[in-house]
């Protein structure tokens, strides 16, 4: 079986986490290509293509859409399906599993008709305290900042810089997120992997370790788990993997993102994560 996992120009070869289940493909007899996603390649000669380190997605979101499109049309098997990538491509989805029911971050959205007048007049309206401002297609916290202690003039202006390239995010900053961290549960065919805690270097609210953020493997409560999962009760199926984003306040579990496009899956802090990866990956692709 000859598998592609997409990645992006700029990286060689696979991430250490993706690494791991190449390597758990390879012990069952399949072969693991790593594809920068914008390459001209025939897809077709694989059995499956796996999304994985697409990084440079988002600068490139119409582009990446068509990839999706195309491969669809070409039959080609890919995991997670282009229905699903390109729902997970735009954070509007946070807006579908709200009215689902899930409990999500309080999200105002500002599109090009509905731009309210100030950052802080905003701010004032919702009674919000500090909040965050983020692009509605973004990855890896880029474009994405906070303000502190009330709205200055430097925020109304990358406020107003940000809105005139698209739609944009503006929530209010979760304090425990802060405090806590933020928890990832991964999910691999439909079935909990592993958790890992997420915590922001002093004095941020991003997690990225390439902001200075660390990423641990952690136990959380069956509960947890639960709450995490029914995030995922209104996606549509089948589907490779998940990563389930959010915090605890007040024991209830609040959606932050619901990653099923190319998330690092933190296959390498958990001893049996990749091999389970391997396993659901066959299993969907044999289907």
């Amino acid at each position: 079986m000859r598998i592609a996992f997409a990645t992006y120009p700029k990286l060689e070869g696979l991430t250490p986490s993706d690494q791991l289940a190449a390597d758990q493909l390879s012990r069952r007899k399949a072969t693991v290509t790593a594809v920068p996603w914008s390459a001209s390649a025939d897809w077709r000669q694989f059995d499956a293509v796996v999304i994985r380190a697409t990084w440079d997605y988002y600068t490139r979101s119409e582009e990446f859409l068509n990839w999706l499109r195309s491969l669809q049309h070409q039959g080609v098997q890919l995991w997670n399906p282009a229905p699903l990538a390109a729902w997970n491509m735009y954070k509007g989805y946070l807006r579908d599993l709200e009215k689902a029911g899930v409990v999500v971050v309080p999200t105002e959205w500002v599109t090009e008709t509905r731009q309210p007048a100030s950052l802080e007049r905003l701010v004032k309206e919702r009674g919000w305290g500090d909040v965050v401002v983020k692009p509605a297609i973004s990855a890896s916290a880029q474009r994405t900042w906070r303000t502190k202690g009330g709205v200055t003039g430097e925020d109304e202006a990358r406020y107003r810089e940000l809105a005139a390239t698209g739609e944009v995010m503006v929530q209010p900053l979760i304090e425990t997120l802060v405090a806590e961290g933020e928890w990832s549960f991964v999910f691999l065919d439909g079935e909990f992997s592993h958790a890992v805690l997420k915590r922001p270097a002093p004095g941020d609210f991003r997690v990225q370790p390439r902001l200075g953020g660390t990423v641990a493997r952690a136990d959380a409560p069956e509960e947890w788990v639960k709450q995490a999962r029914s995030a995922l009760g209104v996606v549509q199926g089948p589907w490779l993997y998940a990563r389930v984003d959010g915090c605890m306040i007040e024991g209830q579990f609040v959606l932050v993102e619901l990653e099923m496009l190319e998330p690092d899956l933190f296959l390498n802090l958990d001893a049996r994560a990749s091999a389970l990866f391997a396993e659901a990956l066959l299993r969907l692709v044999k289907k």
